[in-house]
This record gives structure tokens, sequence and C-alpha cells, in this order.
């Protein structure tokens, strides 16, 4: 959980912008029954995993959830996820809804090794999104990002949010988490 004056300067730099649709992939594995959490503060979810799940599955998978200001899926991703590698946040055009999103998200989930073998990308994980998103040459990053324009991921500081823009360059832009007086 962040401060309060962080969780505020946070949900601004997210929702600043009109015209966009906002999304996080909150990551199950970290967070203790998050299905159930999302039935409660997310009518606009999803699991990222395809077809009927063994419940330990599904309680360990990654879910997209749309945001709105001052909700409470916003709260539990901005507030009391932040800096506990819960997730990350994403910012679409308007008309993105959930559902194109998620086929969009579905098709960077799995990748493959330098051997050939198909794995999970743990991109939801912010931890691993800024380790290897800076690796990307612009052709890849604009086909991970997809219709994605922007995402927020936790910086390495408590103090401070990353942005990685899909045309942007290579480094997030990092953004201080100032407290509101």
């Amino acid at each position: 959980m962040i401060p309060q004056g962080h969780f505020e300067s946070l949900h601004r730099m997210v929702f600043a912008q009109p015209g966009r649709a906002i999304y996080a992939v909150m990551d199950g594995a970290m967070i203790d029954g998050l299905p159930g959490r999302l039935a409660q503060a997310a009518p606009e979810s999803a699991c990222l995993f395809e077809g009927s799940l063994d419940p330990m599955l599904s309680a360990a998978a990654p879910w997209l959830v749309r945001l709105a200001p001052g909700s409470a899926a916003t709260r539990m991703a901005l507030h009391e996820g932040w800096n506990g590698h819960w997730g990350i946040v994403l910012a679409t055009a308007a008309d993105q809804d959930l559902r194109s999103v998620r086929a969009h998200l579905r098709r960077v989930l799995r990748v493959r090794a330098a051997d050939g073998k198909a794995m999970l990308f743990r991109f939801y994980d912010p931890r691993a999104f800024r380790t290897v998103i800076p690796t990307f040459d612009p052709p890849t990053r604009r086909e991970f990002f997809g219709p994605i324009q922007g995402a927020w991921v936790e910086a390495r500081a408590p103090d401070a949010a990353l942005y990685f823009a899909r045309d942007g360059k290579a480094d997030p832009q990092a953004l201080p988490l100032a407290s509101v007086a």
C-alpha cells in the first residue's frame, strides 16, 4: 500500500487525459483471492487465461480490469497494490473495450525462448515489464503494445512511477509521486 498522497498523485496521472480507457492487468499470483475480490470490486474484468480453469490456476492467473476514477477497482490497483508488484496500468483509446484489449494481451502472453519452446511472458509483473520492454526495438515495441498507448509501472523507488509510451523512447519516463499538500 502506498501513502495516500502518493495514491492521489498517481490517480491524477493515470486519469489526467480524457478520452482514454484505463485498464489494470492484475497478477493473481501476487494477490490473495483475486477472482473473488474482483467479483466484488470490478464488474468489468476478465481472466487473461482462456476456458474453464482449475480454481487454483484461476486464482493465480492475470486478470484484466477496467478502471474508473475513484472506483473500488482503481483503489485496489493504485493504492493497495502499488509497490506490491500487483500489476501494471494501461491506457488505450476510449473506443478500446475490455474484450479487444484482452484479445490483444492474450496474444502477447506467450513468447518463444531461444530454444524455440513457448513460455509464459509475465509482462504484467512490473519487475519483468520494466526490465524487458526497454530492450525492444521500435517495431517490436509497437507490436507488443498494439492498441495500448502507454503503461504505468512501479519504479524501483517507492515514490515514483514509470510511464512507457508505445511510440516513445525505449527508456520510460520517471514520474515522481509527490504527496499532495
